[in-house]
C-alpha cells in the first residue's frame, strides 16, 4: 500500500489529465466535478436505517481497537498467537450479535463454525542463486551470482528454472499513457530483466506514470511490475536495483507465506532484484549495459540463458479467515449477497517491535464489528443476505481474501458487491484535500472546502462503472452528511483485499482514510487514532452497505 504522499499525487495528477482516477482506469473519463460531493447537513434520520446509523458507537470502537492493538498481541502478525487471539475475539463478538457463524457449515459431527480455514506455506531461511550462460564468440560464458551480494530473492517457495532471457525496459504495461514495454515481446517461459526507474521522459513528479509505477515503497514498485509480467506467463523477473543497500544480507531470512496453489496459472513468478553487475552479465550480448539499456528497445538477449534457484525451509501455517452471516428476508433477493470485509491481521514485530496496527487494521475490524452488531439488530433483516469476513494475511499478500475467492462461502456469481474496510481512523489534510481540488478551479474548490471539517470528508474508491454501487455511495453521503471524492478505479491492481474480488469482477467500495503519519511503523497505537473518523467511515459504510441490500 502507497503512503499519504504518493497516493495523494497520483489521484491528482490524473484528475489534471482528466482521467479515470487510480488502478487502470478504463472506465470513459469522468468530469471533476462529478467526482466531489460536497457535504451537506444529513437527510432527517427515520426508520431502520437512522436507528443504525445511532447504533454504530464511538465507545466500542474504541474499545474494540484497544483489545486488537494491545501489546499483548504483538502485532497480530501471520502464524502468531496474537492473530488466533483476535481472530477469538472477533468470533466472540460476532456471536454476541446473534448472527450465524458461516465459516463452516453445521453437519451430524458438529455445528456450524465461525472460521474458515486458510492452509498456507511458510518459508523461512531463504537463500538463492541466479546463474548466467552466455555466448561470448566460441566459449561459454557461466557465471554464478549468490544472495546477498548481487541478487535478493522476494520470498518464494523453492523453486529451480532455467530459462532464456528477454530485456523487458522498464516491464511497464500502462494503456492510459500509451506505454507498453512489452510490445512484441513474447515472454511466456521466459525470465524477464527489467531496469529500475521510468522510461526517459517520463520521471516528472507530478507524471501520471511516475505515480503509478515509481512509488517510494520499493517492494510496492516491484509487486506492480511482477504483476504484469505474471500475466504474460513470464518464470521470472530480474529487476536492476541500483540502490546497494538492497543487496544486504539482512534482506534474506524472513518468512514469506504462500497458499497451497503454487502450480495455478495465476501464480507469481519468482521475483529477485539483481544488482548492476549481474544484470551487465546478461546485457553484454546485446553490446549493452545498465547504464545504455535505458535508451534501448526492448528485446530477447541472443544466446542468454539464466538459472533461478530458490532454496528455504517450509511449515505448515493453520490460519483462519473469520465469517459471519445475516440471511436476507426477501424471497426474491436472498440469494443474492453483499460481502463486507477487513482484514486483522498486521505486521506482528519488525526487528523485535512489536508493530500495534491501530489503524491498519484494527480500525476497519472494528468498525465492520459495529456495522454488523448494527444490522443485527435492526428490526428485520436487509432484503438481500449480507455475509461479514475478517480476512488473515492481508499484510502476506490477500491470503484470506485470495482464498475465499477460490473457494468461496457463498457464490461469487451471486455476490453483488464488495466493501472493504482498511485503515478508517485518520481524517485528511487539508493541503492533501486542496490538491486534489486543484481540478475544480479556485471557485469551486473554496467552495467545497468552505466549512468542510476535515473529519467528514472521505476518498471511497469504486469501480468506474459500477452504477449501483455508485448510487449507493451517493445516498450514504447524504444519509450521514459527509463529503466524498469518488477514486474511482478497477482495482485490480489494488493494495487491499478489494483487489481479489475486483479481479473476479465484482463491484467494490475502498473505504480508507489517508494514510496516517504511522502507517506501518510502532507508533500506529490506538491513541493516536480518531475514533470520530473510525465513526463516520463505519456509518458512510453501514448507509452503503444498507443500499446495497435493500434494493428500489
Amino acid at each position: 500500500m502507497r503512503g499519504r504522499r504518493g497516493r495523494v499525487l497520483a489521484l491528482a495528477a490524473l484528475l489534471a489529465s482528466v482521467l479515470p482516477v487510480g488502478g487502470r482506469g478504463e472506465g470513459m473519463a469522468r468530469p471533476a466535478a462529478d467526482r466531489f460531493l460536497a457535504a451537506r447537513p444529513a437527510a432527517p434520520g427515520q426508520g431502520a436505517l437512522a436507528r443504525g446509523l445511532e447504533a454504530i458507537r464511538e465507545r466500542a470502537l474504541g474499545a474494540h481497537v484497544a483489545f486488537l492493538a494491545a501489546p499483548a498481541l504483538g502485532g497480530r502478525g501471520l502464524g502468531t498467537e496474537g492473530l488466533e487471539a483476535a481472530a477469538e475475539y472477533v468470533a466472540a463478538a460476532l456471536a454476541q450479535t446473534g448472527l450465524e457463524p458461516f465459516g463452516t457449515d453445521a453437519d451430524a459431527l458438529a455445528p456450524a463454525s465461525w472460521f474458515q480455514a486458510v492452509p498456507l506455506r511458510g518459508f523461512e531461511e531463504l537463500t538463492g542463486e541466479v546463474e548466467v550462460r552466455r555466448q561470448s564468440g566460441a566459449s561459454l560464458v557461466v557465471r554464478p551470482f549468490r544472495s546477498g551480494i548481487d541478487c535478493r530473492f522476494a520470498p518464494h517457495p523453492p523453486v529451480r528454472l532455467t530459462a532464456p532471457v528477454v530485456f523487458a525496459g522498464h516491464g511497464i504495461r500502462d494503456a492510459e499513457a500509451g506505454h507498453d514495454d512489452y510490445r512484441g515481446l513474447d515472454v511466456r517461459g521466459k525470465i524477464v530483466l527489467i531496469l529500475d526507474g521510468l522510461p526517459a521522459g517520463r520521471s516528472g513528479p507530478e507524471a501520471a506514470l511516475a505515480a503509478r509505477w515509481a512509488p517510494a515503497d520499493a517492494a510496492t514498485r516491484w509487486e506492480r511490475r511482477r504483476e504484469v509480467a505474471a500475466d504474460l506467463g513470464a518464470a521470472a523477473l530480474l529487476a536492476v536495483e541500483t540502490e546497494p543497500s538492497g543487496m544486504a544480507p539482512p534482506a534474506e531470512g524472513g518468512e514469506g507465506f504462500f497458499l497451497p496453489f503454487a502450480r495455478e496459472a495465476d501464480a507469481a513468478p519468482p521475483l529477485v532484484r539483481v544488482s548492476p553487475a549481474l544484470a551487465d552479465e546478461l546485457l553484454a550480448a546485446a553490446a549493452l549495459d545498465t547504464g545504455r539499456a535505458a535508451g534501448a528497445k526492448p528485446s530477447e538477449l541472443p544466446g542468454v540463458t539464466a538459472t533461478v534457484q530458490i532454496g528455504a525451509r517450509e511449515r505448515r501455517v493453520a490460519a483462519r479467515n473469520v465469517l459471519a452471516i445475516l440471511r436476507g428476508s426477501d424471497p426474491a433477493l436472498r440469494d443474492e449477497a453483499v460481502l463486507l470485509g477487513a482484514h486483522l491481521d498486521h505486521l506482528g514485530r519488525v526487528g523485535g517491535v512489536v508493530h500495534p496496527g491501530a489503524d491498519d487494521n484494527a480500525s476497519g475490524v472494528a468498525g465492520l464489528l459495529e456495522i454488523a452488531r448494527a444490522f443485527a439488530a435492526a428490526p428485520a433483516p436487509p432484503r438481500r443476505t449480507l455475509v461479514f469476513a475478517f480476512w488473515t494475511g492481508e499484510e502476506e499478500g490477500k491470503l484470506g481474501s485470495g482464498f475465499y475467492r477460490r473457494q468461496p462461502r457463498w457464490p461469487l456469481a451471486r455476490t453483488v458487491a464488495y466493501l472493504n474496510f482498511d485503515m478508517i481512523g485518520y481524517p485528511w489534510l487539508e493541503t492533501d484535500v486542496r490538491e486534489l481540488l486543484t481540478a475544480l478551479g479556485p471557485p469551486a474548490a473554496e467552495s467545497f472546502l468552505a466549512g468542510l471539517e476535515l473529519r467528514d470528508f472521505v476518498a471511497p474508491g469504486l469501480p468506474p462503472e459500477a452504477p449501483a454501487v455508485e448510487v449507493a455511495l451517493r445516498r450514504a453521503a447524504a444519509a450521514t452528511g459527509l463529503a466524498l471524492y469518488l477514486d474511482f478505479t478497477d482495482g485490480r491492481d489494488g493494495g487491499s483485499d478489494y483487489r481479489e474480488f475486483a479481479r473476479a469482477g465484482i463491484p467494490f467500495v475502498r473505504f480508507v482514510d489517508n494514510y496516517g503519519p504511522w502507517y506501518h511503523q510502532s507508533g500506529d497505537t490506538p491513541e493516536r487514532l480518531d475514533l470520530g473518523v473510525v465513526a463516520r467511515i463505519s456509518r458512510l459504510g453501514f448507509a452503503t452497505a444498507w443500499d446495497l441490500a435493500n434494493p428500489d
